[in-house]
Parts: C-alpha cells; structure tokens; sequence
C-alpha cells in the first residue's frame, strides 16, 4: 500500500474522522422573570426602582430588598405553621452573578438603612460606654468596701449588703447588625454581647465562604449551627473558657452575593448537601444585563420609590424589639397565625409539592428544598405581610399566594441550576480559556508553555493547563 493510500485510510477510519465540536456544557435554559409582584406595593417599588437605577439584574435587586426587609422584621414575629410548629421568619439567600453584574452596588441601595441604624447605634454607644465604664468602676468599689467593712460581721450581713448593690452594671449592646464574613464562634460572641437579631450579607459571599469559618476543619459545625439558627433553636455551647452557654432568641438572615465558580463548590459540597444547609437557601441565578447598561436620567418617581422604601426600613429598625423579661438581647417575639382559609391553602400546597416528590417527580431532584418549600412560602409570607403592616395580627390568603408564588419560582431556578447554571469550575475555566484562543491569540498553533505562561492567570502551571487543555480536546 502506498503512502497516500494508507494517509486516506487513517483519515477515513472511524477513530479519526472529524467530528464537530461538543458544547462544553448543556445548553442552558433562560431563568424565569423574578416576580417582582408577589413582593407587595413597598417592596415592588423599590426592586423596580434599584433595577432602574443601578441596572443589576432585577433578580439581584429584588433578592436584595427581600433578604433585608427580612433582617428588618425578623425580630417582631415568629410564625405558628397550620400543623402546631413554631418558626422563626428569616431565611436564607444566596444571587449568582459575574464580576462586573453591579451586585454590590444594587445591594447597598437595598441595606443603607442599616448603615444609618448602626451610625445611630454607635452614637448611643460611645456615650453609653463611658457610662458603663464609670458606674462598673463605682460598683467594684462598693463591693470591695462591703467585703471589708467589719460592721458587716456575719456571712449573711456580708450577702444582704451585697444584694442590696445588686448585680454590676450591664455594658451596652455591640453596635452591629450586619456583618460579612463571621467564624461561628465570632458570631457567637456578637450574640452574646450584641444585638439578638443579625444579618451575615455580603456582596464577596466568596469571603465567607472560602473564610475560616467554612474551612474543612470547621464546615460542619458552621453550617450546622447556622441551620439551627434558620430553624430557631437555641445556640448551646460548652468551652472551657467561656463555661456552658445558651444563647436563646437569636435571629439570623443570611444574603451572599457569589460568582459562579465559587457557587458551584458550594452548591456541590457533600457535606453542605448531606447537613442540609443548601436547602435552607434560595438562589436565584439571573441573566447579565452586560451591553444594555446605557447611561440615562433617573427619574424623580425612580428616586421616590427607593427613599420611600429606605425610610420604611429605618422606621422599622428604630422600633423597641420585643425583649424576654429582664433580658437586654433575647429576643421574645409575637406568634402569628393563619386565617381558615390561608391554613387550607397552606395544606393544599403541602400536598402538591408532596406529590412531585416521588421516584421520577419533577422535584425529585431537588428534594432537600422541596421538603422545606412550604415552610419557604410561609416565611415570605410573613416578611411580606410584616412589611405591609408590621401589626399584622394572622397570615392571610393573599400573603400565602405572593409566598406561594415566591417559593415556586425559586424552585424552578434550583431546578435549572441542577447540572445548568452551577458548573464546575474547570468547565468555567475551559470556556475562558477558549475564549481567549479565540480572540487573542494570533497564531494557528499554541503548545502548552504558550497557554500556562501566556493566557489566563488561572492557569498559571503546566499541571492546570494540561487539565484545562484535556476538556478542550475531549469536547473537540
């Protein structure tokens, strides 16, 4: 056989033969429009209005009004679920989206009235502090001049004077109500020593999550407290230095902005899954609105809407929280409950959900959150109606639909992540990197030394490249 003839042979036999290009991902299903009017007229309004200022997603803007008109009223109410279950109200959100989406401008529109609550916290504080500071000072030495005064001779003469002082001066509350980036433990000594209702929000949730508080070592104790928080039960902690501790009446919402790489770790780890933290969470992953964020004039109405609704929200904040007896942060807040009708509807969704869970149901695949769906609904019921009214005696059927309409969406997006937006990061890679031999670089040819020198910084060695290349190649 000539040499011609056995080339023919190799490029025609089935192991060579061309073969198009295989996408390096499932071709991804459009989100579903975040639906804006389920949120009530406040928080309509001011979704809307951020969206139209900042240009984010809407999706993005909308979860930042929610998860911080949650933080607002978490502290005023618990909820009593149809079936004799008490919950706390607050919940959990995490907003997929690239560097430059304006994530993090969209969110500090949704939380400056929390940055105005605490600069008028801290005000209070620097003044309280040093009284704190001069009254502890005259306690110690009252009760040092008890101890040695010998008119006191017996052991109950000594008590009595002691319990006449009475106890020492309590120091006032951290002026904190929004932090980032807490390890378990330091959030813990926020609880013991500041406010009972708290929000970990961050525009980088990548901080927290790649944080200490969520190393190997120490992911499961993090996540499992943080679960329990969401479910309200008390943190109980036992240190040789701090003794046995329960903290009882906390609040906690969470709100982390993160890109898709670092989503995708933290949506696929197996501990977080097997916990049950990441069904706690509602996720939303919305389309870029890169290319269509042409300058233009804010309009007064836009403006309107956004002050209005940050006034609303400080007006809530400067409120008395509802306080256990004799207790300066322990949180003891009102039940609500359900009309007739609403707890029917509430049953009624229980059992559709109920019914898609079985082998081969549409929401089988996401089991951990469709078994917490309806308590989901609830939740945003009750933060809607608590926006609306922060007096509102029961949950209504119109709340329960807006909760309702709310949860169905954000199982619908958990269903379109399952193997679509949540991509592994070497996939992520693989797509930069093609993108960067496409329009980059010039030549016909790139050998590896070209690709872990020359391109991404990612791909900064010959062991990365090599497996980055390998996806190019396996998809064609």
């Amino acid at each position: 056989m000539t040499q011609a003839k056995i080339l023919d042979a190799i490029e025609n036999a089935p192991l060579f033969q061309n073969e198009p290009p295989r996408a390096l991902r499932k071709q991804s299903t459009p989100p579903e429009p975040f639906p804006v009017i389920a949120l009530g007229d406040t928080l309509e309004k001011a979704a809307l209005a951020i969206h139209d200022k900042v240009q984010a997603p809407l999706a993005i803007c909308a979860q930042s009004v929610l998860a911080a008109a949650t933080l607002a009223v978490q502290a005023y109410a618990d909820v009593m679920l149809p079936i004799g279950q008490k919950r706390p109200i607050s919940n959990y959100w995490i907003s997929i989206a690239g560097t430059g989406e304006r994530k993090t401008s969209a969110d500090n529109e949704a939380i400056i009235s929390f940055e105005h609550r605490e600069e008028e916290l801290r005000i209070s504080y620097d003044f309280d502090l040093i009284d704190w500071k001069n009254k502890t000072d005259a306690f110690e030495k009252q009760r040092v001049d008890i101890l040695k005064d010998k008119k006191f001779k017996s052991l109950e003469a000594k008590t009595e004077a002691l319990s006449v002082l009475g106890q020492s001066p309590i120091a006032p509350l951290t002026p904190m109500l929004i932090c980032p980036e807490p390890t378990f433990e330091g959030l813990c000594r926020l609880y013991m020593n500041g406010m009972p209702s708290m929000g970990l929000f961050s525009s980088e949730g990548g901080q927290f999550i790649g944080g200490h508080g969520m190393s190997e070592d120490n992911k499961l104790k993090t996540s499992t407290a943080i679960s329990g928080l969401w479910d309200g039960k008390p943190i109980k902690r036992v240190r040789a230095g701090d003794g046995a501790v329960t903290l009882a009446g906390k609040r906690l919402s969470m709100h982390l902005m993160v890109q898709p790489g670092v989503a995708a770790r933290l949506l696929s780890d197996k501990t977080l899954l097997d916990q049950g933290l990441i069904s706690r969470f509602l996720i939303t992953a919305p389309e870029s609105t890169a290319g269509t964020r042409f300058h233009k004039i804010i309009s007064k109405q836009t403006e309107h809407h956004i002050l209005n609704y940050q006034h609303h929200l400080l007006k809530l904040l400067q409120k008395p929280l509802p306080l256990r007896d004799g207790k300066i942060n322990e949180l003891n807040p009102r039940t609500l409950t359900f009309t007739d009708e609403a707890a029917t509807a509430f049953y009624g969704f229980c059992d559709h959900i109920e019914a898609l869970l079985k082998p081969g149901g549409l929401m089988e695949p996401i089991v951990g959150l469709a078994n917490k769906l309806p308590e989901h609904a609830v939740r945003l019921a009750c933060v809607i109606a608590l926006i609306d009214d922060i007096n509102v005696p029961y949950i209504t059927i119109d709340h329960l639909t807006s909760g309702i309409q709310l949860a169905q969406y954000y199982a619908r997006e958990a269903l379109r992540l399952v193997g679509e937006a949540i991509v592994p990061p070497d996939i992520l890679l693989a797509e930069r990197l093609l993108n960067w031999l496409h329009n980059s670089w010039a030549l016909d040819v790139v050998s590896l030394p070209d690709i872990y020198q020359r391109s991404l910084n990612a791909i900064h060695d010959k062991a990365t490249a090599q497996r980055i290349v390998s996806i190019l190649v396996d998809h064609g």
